[in-house]
């Protein structure tokens, strides 16, 4: 009877850690950030994750046109819209986290480093740092 006990209790166990794994698909899908003004989709882009801004509460500029990437570091993708641009790109998946990807920011026209890690199914943590500067943010799943 304690052999059964004890097999029950190291399987029940190995069950509970397994559930507890993340897995590299759950971020797939579409997340708003902390305050609900960009929709941003997730997406398996070969070995790794990339997202793209999918919709903006304020898309156009004053005189009515979609947002341009104008502050791009690169003068070639100025001229592209902000909606539908890769923000997220290059993170991989190890240990129930997302690493070495690199996040932009088009309203400042900034790149910096981004690990992604997820308390729950429907909450994203994500921590962009640029040298000795670091902020984390919290997004929501929407899809």
């Amino acid at each position: 009877m304690k052999r059964v006990f004890l097999t029950f209790s190291f399987l029940s166990a190995i069950i509970c850690i397994a559930s507890a794994q993340t897995s590299a698909q759950t971020i797939l899908g579409i997340w708003t950030n902390e305050n609900n003004t960009s929709r941003i989709e997730f997406y398996q882009s070969g070995n790794s994750y990339s997202a793209k801004l999918v919709w903006l509460q304020e898309s156009n500029d004053k005189k009515g046109n979609p947002k341009l990437d104008k502050n791009n570091p690169d003068e070639k993708l100025r001229s592209r819209k902000v909606v539908g641009s890769i923000i997220i790109w290059g993170l991989n998946f190890q240990s129930n986290k997302w690493t070495a990807g690199t996040i932009y920011n088009p309203e400042k026209g900034v790149m910096a480093d981004c690990v992604i890690t997820m308390p729950d199914a429907n909450t994203l943590k994500m921590k962009a740092s640029k040298g000795v500067f670091s902020v984390v943010k919290i997004w929501k799943r929407l899809k």
